[in-house]
Parts: structure tokens; C-alpha cells; sequence
């Protein structure tokens, strides 16, 4: 056999997927790649799995058949963006929508009096699905959780204005999320708190610091990590000072009836995107402790519908809905906080489409509780998976910025993985690059910095100058930034499952970083004798190859 036929069999193996002709394209390669079957898998783990097990009335692939056929089309690891609809949420709601008469909630004939009773409905059944006791709590509807920030911190704004300092204090953790970040540009005092042990520290000091806000997230957008849920209960022992719990990244695979469960201890702010967890619709909630609800319904801002009575001709005053408007409950507390802060027209059709959603979601997968235990199962086998792949040299291929005794506990840790790339000599691939091919191998992930930027800087060991230096270089946000500046990268790569991922999912992430990075630099380092450098795969193909035997 010549030195051109081996190297021409070699070529072939490694391409190893064939055409109805018997050729080896890259269009059924890729094809191949993109299109995985659900119910079989060549594991590049120890332990193979045929199926994902099942926390369902029906194995996870069947509903992926039937209920997300869109999702045929590549393997989709970008839950914490937004998780994916299912079909029949859209039929459900498509039906509705073409044989309901609805009307804008603010008037009063009957298509309109429809519209407020569903929404009147969804609002008590999204209560209960987040374990949210309505005696207790209020749902806000907005946009999404960053609008639910928003309207906290607009609120703390408006009412330190009329305190002494004219001003309120703010904390929050070293993970925020950019969309609390941001509320520190409303307060003149405040402080970053880098990391648990220093919020630890903070409480166990009983600070007294005015009117103040504490925020943090119930999850790291970028690692997953879940953060104690018990600081709420501990900060409502601080005078005047509340909390605000983004609960976005949370909920998507965990149930919040555990930060719900004792009002005392409960946060007085929660926001939440609900699709993060249902994929469909566009919408976001506030849940407000009903005894703390005093601190929004003092806003300054009101939008139509938010007000009983609006004085333009005999000086400018107005009566609030909500605390103002309605009598109190039992305990003391307005019933209808919400109507005084949910402004303009509600996305009624939007409120319609949640409901739906709601018992699809059920439906298809029982209960979140369900869900968190099939995704934690899920991310330890892809944890446990990225981290055994390494280099022939000894060399890991992936950085990974969370910890391994995490997986399998949903206490501590979600269904999230965040990762470098490393090549064969240390040094680290471009994020945007790994995604880029990921990418056009059907296969979704996120790069960057996540929105998470405390997080990714703590994970990097970024020192300020560090960041000094990278805004000096041109760096900024997103995957269009410089991935890698002065051999350290300036973000990570993000995987993360959903309800309605499967092992097929896990193993095609690890199978494609092992053949896009290990075993390309192992064909890059095979000798190759008395070839032209100029010919190309297409041409070797074409090649005949004849049988040694």
C-alpha cells in the first residue's frame, strides 16, 4: 500500500459519514452533526446511556418528538437564555386567540371584563405554581426581571428623597447580574460584596444603615452556582433594610416553594422571567412580600390604570390604586398592591399565552421539582464529561469555573456549566471561536461575559488592572469582543440544559470538543510523506483506493 493510499484511508476514516453514493461529502457530515438521533448515542462516556432517564410520565425524547419539533434541527444548550416552547402552548393559545373575544382590561363592556377575569386567573395560578401563598404575596406582571428591578429600585429612589440623607443604601453580591449592577447608579452609598463570606461577615456585624436595599441573585447567571437562600431571613433582622432576590436563573430548573414557604423569612422582592421556564411568552413577574408592598406603592411615577383619581385643574394630586385604593386584608396589608403598579394596559394576550403555558408545562413534565431532578442528573454527566476530555500530552482541554462536588446537589448547583477551551500547549482558544464553531455544527451555546460581570471577573482572577487593561485594549461585552487579551481570556462559554434536554444533548457537546480540538491537534501533529502541500480533501477523495487484500 503507498504512503498516498494510507494517508487517503486515514482522510476517510476520520470522515467518516457517506453520501446515498457512497461518497464522503461535508454536507452529510454536517448534516450528520446537526441532526442527532434522540434515542440513540455513541457516549464518550464510561457509563452509556441509551435514553435519559426518566423524571417524566413519558421519556424525555418522546416529549422532545412530539412537543419540540423545532428542535430537530441542532442541540440547543442555551436554557438560561431562554428555554424553548413547547408546541402545544402554541396551539393551545393560537385556538384561544381565534375563538376568544378579548378587550383592553381598563374598560368595562364584556369582551374587556373577559380579559380581566383571565388575567385575574393566571395571576393566582402563577402564584401557586411559585409556591407564592396569595395571603401573603402579590404578582406583579412586567416586561421581564429586569424590569421588576427596575420598578424596585425607582421605588427606593423615590422614597429616599424624602428621608434626611436624601439617598438609600445599596449592596449586592459579586454575582449580580448586570440588571442589578445597575441599581447602584440610584444610590450614593453602597458597597460590591465579593463573595459569600463577606455578606456572612456583613450580617453577623447587625449593620445599621438606613434605608437600604440588599440584592442578589438565587443563581449565578454565568456558573450556576445557587447561593443561600437563607440571607433573606437574616436581613430582614437589619432595621430598614430589604431585599431583592432575583430569582430568574433560579426557577428555570428549580421549584421556589422553598423561598416561599415562610413569609417571615421570604424575600421582599422577587423577580422572576417566566420565559426562562416556559420558553413562551415574552413575559416577567414581581412578587412582593404584601408587608413590605408599602415601599412601591410610594413611587412617584403612575401610569394609566394605576391611579382612581387624577386632579389637573385644582393642583397636582392623584389617588394611587393599590395600598391607597384598597382596603386592607386580615393581616393588615392591601390586597390589590399590584393595581397600583402595573402600568398602562397589561399584555392581556401575553397573559393569556402564560396560562397556557403553565398547564402544558405540567402536563408534559409533571412538576418543577421533576424538572430539577432531571437536569441535575443531566449537568453532572456533563460536567463529570467536559472535564475527562485531555489532550494525548496530559493536557486538559477545559478550564472549568465551578465546582465538581456541586453536581448532583440542586441545593448548591444548576444545570449550568461555564468553561474555557484550552489548546495542546496551555494556552488558552478564543471563546468566540469555540462558539463560532459550535455553531456551525448545530450545536447552541453562549460566550462572553454573560451579563454576569463581578462573576466572570472573580472566576478569571481578574485584578482591576486587569480590567484596566482590557477596556485600554478595545475590549467590550458580548462575543464580538476580544476574546483573549495578554494570554488571558476576557470570558467564558456558557452550556446550559432545560426540562426538555436528553444525554443526547450532553454527549453531543463533549463529542464535538473532542474531535474540534483533541483530535484535530493530534491529525495536526501525524506526519504526512511525499504529499503536495497543495492538495486539498476534495482531491484525495477523488483518489481510488484498491483493496491489500
Amino acid at each position: 500500500m503507498s504512503r498516498l493510499t494510507l494517508f487517503v484511508r486515514r482522510g476517510l476514516k476520520r470522515r467518516s459519514v457517506k453520501s446515498t453514493s457512497g461518497a464522503i461529502t461535508p454536507e452529510s457530515q454536517e448534516k450528520s452533526l446537526r441532526r442527532p438521533s434522540l434515542t440513540t448515542m455513541s457516549s464518550t462516556y464510561e457509563e452509556t446511556m441509551s435514553s435519559s432517564p426518566s423524571f417524566y410520565s413519558r421519556p424525555v425524547e418522546v416529549i422532545r418528538k412530539e412537543e419540540y419539533p423545532h428542535m430537530s434541527s441542532g442541540t440547543y444548550l442555551d436554557h438560561s437564555g431562554t428555554t424553548l416552547y413547547a408546541r402545544s402552548t402554541i396551539t393551545r393559545f393560537a385556538h384561544k386567540m381565534q375563538s376568544l373575544l378579548l378587550g383592553n382590561p381598563h374598560s368595562a363592556n364584556a369582551p374587556a371584563a373577559l380579559s380581566s377575569s383571565i388575567i385575574a386567573t393566571v395571576r393566582a395560578d402563577a402564584l401557586r405554581f411559585l409556591g407564592a401563598d396569595p395571603a401573603h404575596f402579590d404578582l406583579v406582571f412586567v416586561a421581564n426581571a429586569t424590569a421588576g428591578i427596575k420598578l424596585v429600585a425607582d421605588a427606593f429612589r423615590d422614597l429616599a428623597e424624602q428621608t434626611p440623607t436624601k439617598t438609600f443604601w445599596y449592596g449586592y453580591h459579586g454575582e449580580a447580574h448586570t440588571s442589578l449592577v445597575g441599581v447602584r447608579e440610584l444610590a450614593s452609598r453602597g458597597r460590591c460584596f465579593r463573595d459569600d463570606g463577606e455578606v456572612d461577615a456583613w450580617l453577623a456585624e447587625a449593620p445599621q444603615a438606613g434605608l437600604g436595599l440588599f440584592a442578589y441573585p438565587g443563581q449565578s447567571n454565568l456558573t450556576g452556582r445557587r447561593l443561600p437562600l437563607g440571607w433573606t431571613k437574616k436581613i430582614r433582622g437589619v432595621r430598614d433594610v430589604y431585599s431583592l432576590f432575583d430569582a430568574a436563573a433560579l426557577a428555570m430548573t428549580s421549584p421556589l416553594a422553598d423561598v416561599f414557604a415562610d413569609p417571615a423569612a421570604a424575600p421582599d422582592f422577587t423577580c422572576v422571567s417566566f420565559y426562562k421556564i416556559f420558553g413562551f411568552p415574552d413575559l416577567g413577574a414581581l412578587v412582593v412580600r404584601k408587608a413590605s408592598g408599602h415601599i412601591l406603592a410610594l413611587r412617584k411615577y403612575f401610569g394609566g390604570g394605576t391611579v382612581s383619581l387624577v386632579s389637573t385643574i385644582s393642583g397636582a394630586w392623584h389617588m394611587s390604586k393599590g395600598l391607597e385604593a384598597a382596603p386592607p386584608d386580615e393581616d393588615g396589608h392591601g390586597g390589590r398592591l399590584h393595581e397600583g403598579l402595573e402600568d398602562g394596559t397589561l399584555p392581556f394576550h401575553s397573559i393569556l399565552a402564560l396560562g397556557e403555558a403553565m398547564g402544558v408545562h405540567a402536563e408534559l413534565f409533571g412538576s418543577m421539582g421533576n424538572v430539577s431532578r432531571h437536569t441535575t442528573l443531566l449537568a453532572r454527566r456533563l460536567y463529570e464529561g467536559v472535564c475527562g476530555l485531555r489532550y494525548d500530552n496530559g493536557q486538559l482541554l477545559c478550564k472549568m469555573y465551578s465546582e465538581r462536588e456541586g453536581y448532583g446537589d440542586p441545593a448548591r448547583q444548576g444545570a449550568t456549566i461555564a468553561f474555557n477551551v484550552f489548546r495542546r500547549d496551555g494556552t488558552y482558544e478564543s471563546y468566540a471561536a469555540v462558539e463560532k464553531a459550535a455553531n456551525e455544527r448545530g450545536i447552541y451555546v453562549r460566550s462572553g461575559g454573560i451579563c454576569c460581570p463581578g462573576g466572570v471577573y472573580s472566576a478569571l482572577q481578574y485584578e482591576p488592572w486587569h480590567l484596566t487593561r482590557a477596556r485600554s485594549a478595545g475590549h467590550h461585552c458580548g462575543s464580538n469582543g476580544l476574546s483573549v487579551i495578554n494570554e488571558l481570556p476576557t470570558g467564558v462559554v456558557r452550556a446550559s440544559l432545560g426540562a426538555m434536554s436528553t444525554a443526547q444533548d450532553v454527549d453531543s457537546l463533549v463529542s464535538f470538543l473532542q474531535r474540534s480540538f483533541i483530535e484535530r491537534e493530534r491529525h495536526a501533529l501525524t506526519p504526512v510523506v511525499d504529499i503536495q502541500a497543495e492538495i486539498s480533501m476534495e482531491h484525495v477523495q477523488s483518489v481510488p483506493i484498491y483493496s491489500t487484500g
